[in-house]
């Protein structure tokens, strides 16, 4: 049996990631993440397994668990390395690839609640000899920098030649944070957030009767003579290669979809070189980049990578964004969660040779790129999804394009990877040309064409949005138009439904679109059987408009979901008085105790709420409404 060493809090970044693998037990898409190394001969199955030992022992972050303390707070324990049970199976060379056809990216589902290790490894073995090994982990554990460090250790402690290791454990860094309280005044000191700027999609979704299956591509590229090109330009501009490349591919996108910025969601790996640890120190960065055509390429370019900058000086001078703020911000918005494009860059980010002498590589003119593609199509993923996943390996850069072709059909991405060395060599022969001479290196038909119209910043089909309305219980008829950068909504009711009702169901349904936002008025047509505006409230006068923001109800407690959600409140988060008419945020709920409160409905019975529920606009009254009894509760 092994023994709890040490426990404490969560780092501020596992914090963030102990909540995604929690919601993915609910139900929620994501995965673990996997590496298969290709080792050297002459490793046994004795000595992989007692270099996977001196790692263990080595690293507290591979012996850790985490569940919920007495505070509902998450928490995480260190065991003791004796005792430990490696998570290590054995398996023949031979069943790799079925290893890899029926596992694929694993789920490694549990280890939120309860503590088990987050990671498994499976060494594939021919003639007495490991020449495989899969790796299988939780992003809370380990992120691409420290599997790295864990690869060459490893490697290291299997050939004998050990070297002096500078580590730094979790639990230590947890308590070298510094946490700046997450009050009003802290919230103004941050820059707008891109949250508040971007569309909720990239890309205007096609309607629903297009949807392809399978519905999800990863169009992997590898161009041989892209990275001269990439540090010409970054030499003469003073920006790493990632900046060059995320200037492309976010011009590439608002060319296609016609809008002048793109956030991005920019992965910074944030361990330096004398960092021997393996744990989860990378973050993820949004950013704003703007792509105003005025400016030349040069001036973009910069523009891009000062953005990148400021983003990542503010987090580290006022810390992480506040994610219960971003919970207020979907009702704000009235749309759903905002998807950006992820940018995940790995390699160096600067090259590490002199310049040369002219710009060529291996005799190679850098104009002459050359590219090969190959294309996966999956099913089952994460809906308006879009990743470029960039790996620079030798010579070669490799861009995954990670997409939903909902959003980008196949013939896109293709158009947009032999797009991007012709942008980046503009940029490399012609700095001091404006931005806009770029769109002549477009097709006639890249653009996309669409019904969706930008409303408030977010793309908006009507049709959805008068779709959703006429589906909400008690509507008998609804028109929805565009006034003045407003969505309007006509309906005629039945007698015992408000107008905060409609509101209401339309909040509960922005998860599930990609194109829908909430109105900004309602007016009640001719005929409508009911002039109510919701509980409490003054109906509705003759040839007037409600405004959501006019007035909230006060609705308490009526049923016994209802009855048991405010009980849980009250428990979970120390509430005095709960309106059921408000949001979970609004009511003072935070992100992080969200799972305590799934908790503890679930050991009173109830269960099916998930994170859609906290994360966009539900009122507490929707999230009870969604609450399903299991097994025979107790009374209040």
């Amino acid at each position: 049996m092994s023994l709890v060493a040490r426990s404490g809090p969560l780092t501020e970044q596992q914090e963030r990631w102990w909540l995604r693998l929690y919601w993915r037990e609910k139900g929620d898409i994501d995965n673990a993440w996997s590496k298969q190394w290709d080792l050297p001969a002459g490793i046994s199955v004795e000595a992989a397994t007692a270099a996977l030992t001196t790692l263990v022992e080595r690293h507290e972050v591979l012996r850790t668990g985490f569940g919920l303390g007495p505070d509902n707070l998450p928490y995480q324990l260190v065991f003791e390395a004796e005792g430990f049970r490696l998570p290590v199976a054995v398996a023949e060379l031979g069943t790799l690839a079925e290893y890899g056809d029926e596992g694929g990216i694993h789920p490694l589902v549990g280890g939120s609640m309860y503590s088990r290790p987050l990671w498994s490894v499976r060494l594939f073995v021919e003639d007495d000899e490991v020449r495989v090994l899969s790796l299988v982990f939780e992003h809370i554990i380990l992120d691409g920098s420290g599997v790295r460090n864990l690869k060459e250790q490893f490697l290291a402690l299997c050939a004998g030649t050990e070297r002096p290791l500078r580590i730094t454990h979790p639990l230590d860094r947890a308590a070298k944070e510094h946490r700046i309280p997450r009050t009003p005044e802290s919230r103004a000191r941050y820059s707008p957030d891109p949250r508040a700027l971007a569309p909720r999609l990239l890309v205007p979704a096609t309607v629903k009767e297009e949807t392809p299956e399978p519905r999800f591509l990863m169009s992997a590229v590898r161009y041989e003579g892209l990275l001269p090109l990439l540090d010409r330009v970054g030499r003469a501009h003073g920006v790493s290669r990632a900046m060059v490349l995320m200037q492309a591919i976010g011009w590439l996108i608002s060319r296609y979809s016609d809008i002048p910025r793109v956030m991005v969601v920019n992965a910074i790996g944030l361990r330096l070189p004398m960092d021997d640890s393996i744990d989860l120190v990378a973050k993820a960065l949004e950013i704003m980049v703007d792509l105003d055509e005025d400016r030349t390429l040069a001036e973009s370019l910069t523009a891009v990578s000062a953005g990148a900058l400021r983003a990542y000086t503010e987090e580290l001078r006022l810390g992480i964004r506040d994610q219960d703020s971003r919970l207020r911000l979907e009702k704000e918005r009235g749309i759903g969660s905002v998807r950006g494009l992820y940018f995940n860059y790995q390699g160096l980010s600067e090259p590490d040779t002199p310049e040369p002498d002219a710009p060529e590589s291996n005799g190679r003119p850098v104009a002459a790129v050359e590219m090969t593609r190959t294309d996966d199509w999956r099913s089952g993923e994460e809906p308006w999804s879009y990743a470029t996943w960039i790996y620079v390996d030798g010579t070669t850069v490799a861009v995954d394009f990670d997409v939903d072709v909902v959003m980008l059909p196949a013939g896109t991405v293709h158009q947009m990877s032999e797009l991007l060395p012709r942008f980046v060599q503009l940029v490399a022969e012609q700095p001091d040309a404006p931005l806009a001479a770029a769109r002549a290196l477009l097709p006639p038909d890249f653009a996309r064409s669409t019904e969706a119209r930008l409303v408030r910043g977010t793309w908006v089909h009507l049709d959805t949005v008068a779709g959703v309305i006429a589906g909400c219980p008690g509507v008998l008829a609804a028109e929805v138009s565009e006034q003045d950068d407003e969505i309007v909504a006509r309906v005629s009711l039945d007698g015992p439904t408000c107008l905060f009702d409609v509101h209401e169901y339309v909040l509960s349904r922005l998860h599930l679109e990609g194109d829908l936002i909430a109105p900004h008025r309602y007016r009640l047509a001719e005929g409508s059987a009911s002039r109510a505006t919701g509980p409490g409230l003054p109906d509705l006068a003759a040839g007037a408009d409600w405004l959501p923001g006019d007035g909230t109800p006060v609705l308490g407690p009526t049923t016994e979901p209802e009855r048991e959600l405010v009980a849980a409140l009250r428990e979970t988060h120390g509430f005095a008085t709960v309106n059921l008419a408000l949001t979970y945020a609004e009511a003072g709920g935070r992100a992080v105790l969200a799972p305590a409160l799934v908790e503890t409905l679930r050991r009173r019975g109830l269960e099916g709420l998930q994170l859609p529920h906290f994360a966009t606009a539900h009122t507490l009254r929707a999230i009870a409404r969604a609450l399903v009894r299991r097994t025979p509760g107790h009374a209040i």
